[in-house]
């Protein structure tokens, strides 16, 4: 037991900060058609009003006058969405404009999801349940009980619902059918205490599990990884007799089918992560570890089918190919200041990785090729998989909305009002 912490750091800073990302994590493996930016809709808050405007620039809408929200998800023709972080209500409104207010769909609301045209959420009875995103709320149907309030995962992926549940008094990670039917699926015991800690590979759901998830105050060896497969729902642990550190673990992020960890790193005085301390290593799903990195990485995403973006201690970015269980080279991408890193699918592949930081945007091509997108006028940005390019707002343009291409060209104003935020993109 590691006893230099006063207590589990839980933030996860900027894998919180874009909403996107968990649409991103969950589905961008799945294989879509690539959507024309004329499929694609943006949604986004200016001074009140929320608006939705085709991914070209036209059809600019005004969906509702008097909007405050945050957590946007489409299901059918309706938003779903809370008012603040902190609020336990659900509410919805119609994405064409033809309401003059939101409606509350449910209450004491703990987390929700949308999946293919449904809506799902989890109550504060641990009650899960799911309605067609069109349908009034009094026709929705629980199709799961017993959930884990404690640590309230919902997400569904496959046709199923993945979530923590109490088994006997204690917490298990397990998974249903989607629709209700069916036995609960137990995987393991212990909880996944965020999407961002499950990866869709292409034959299996790869899982990060605290089987410790209780522990507040010390930072134990208590992180397993779980291999799920979709069709028999089965799981295997990869690394039961050699349990990674929580700390070590929440700091680093998923890589190509290994997930990257901060071996030795503590917090600080603030309890922020000190990434001046440790070095990053990464488990394989075949139990393998390897090292990734001489410093300990702040930011780590896929890109390709070998290789893995990662902003390390110093807030440099750097390219590392994986093969055969290591790391075969490592190319210096040349930027300084860089802070965050996310991925965009294509058909199911990560072709693109985005970086940002304080001087500007970038895109990196799986052939490495870096190509500067914004210079510091970017203020926040949002992108979706299988929609070409990624939104953005341009501070020395009146913080307006804009699209760019991630080749660099097209960049082009689509509001002619100012943004406060980006809140969904969607690729119908």
């Amino acid at each position: 037991m590691n006893k230099w912490s006063s207590r589990v750091q839980r933030t996860l800073c900027a894998l919180l900060l874009f909403t996107l990302m968990a649409a991103a994590t969950l589905g961008g493996g799945n294989g879509a058609q690539a959507a024309s930016l004329n499929q694609s809709i943006v949604y986004y808050d200016s001074d009140g009003v929320l608006y939705k405007v085709s991914g070209d620039g036209s059809n600019t809408t005004e969906v509702l006058l008097d909007f405050e929200g945050v957590d946007l998800v489409e299901a059918g023709s309706y938003l779903y969405y809370t008012q603040s972080k902190s609020s336990t209500t659900l509410l919805r409104v119609p994405n064409d404009g033809s309401r003059d207010s939101a409606e509350t769909y449910a209450t004491d609301v703990l987390n929700y999801f949308s999946d293919n045209g449904f809506i799902y959420y989890m109550d504060a009875k641990g009650a899960i349940y799911r309605a067609n995103g069109n349908s009034e709320a009094s026709t929705v149907k629980k199709i799961a009980d017993n959930a884990d309030t404690d640590f309230p995962l919902l997400t569904v992926t496959k046709s199923r619902v993945y979530y923590n549940a109490l088994v006997n008094g204690n917490t298990w990670i397990v998974s249903k059918a989607s629709n209700g039917s069916g036995a609960v699926q137990r995987i393991a015991a212990g909880a996944v205490e965020g999407r961002y800690f499950m990866h869709p590979a292409k034959n299996e759901l790869q899982l990060m599990v605290n089987t410790n998830p209780y522990e507040q105050v010390y930072s134990t060896n208590a992180v397993v990884m779980y291999k799920v497969n979709y069709s028999t729902g089965k799981a295997r642990a990869v690394n039961p007799k050699a349990k990674l550190d929580v700390n070590a673990v929440y700091s680093g992020g998923w890589g190509n089918n290994l997930y990257v960890y901060n071996q030795g790193i503590k917090l600080d005085s603030n309890k922020d992560y000190n990434y001046a301390i440790g070095k990053a290593f990464a488990l394989t799903t075949s139990g393998k570890t390897l090292q990734v990195h001489s410093k300990s990485i702040r930011e780590v995403d896929a890109l390709g089918t070998d290789k893995m973006i990662i902003v390390d201690a110093d807030k440099k970015a750097y390219a590392k190919t994986v093969s055969g269980n290591k790391i075969t080279k490592s190319a210096n991408l040349n930027l300084s200041n860089v802070t965050y890193v996310a991925n965009q699918f294509n058909n199911g592949t990560p072709t693109l990785a985005y970086i940002s930081g304080s001087n500007g945007l970038y895109s990196v091509t799986t052939a490495l090729k870096v190509t500067k997108l914004a210079g510091d006028e970017w203020d926040t940005f949002q992108f979706i998989a299988d929609v070409p390019g990624m939104f953005y707002i341009n501070a020395n343009d009146l913080y307006r909305l804009y699209h760019v291409q991630a080749s660099g060209t097209g960049k082009k104003s689509l509001s002619d009002v100012f943004l406060d935020d980006i809140l969904l993109v969607t690729p119908n």
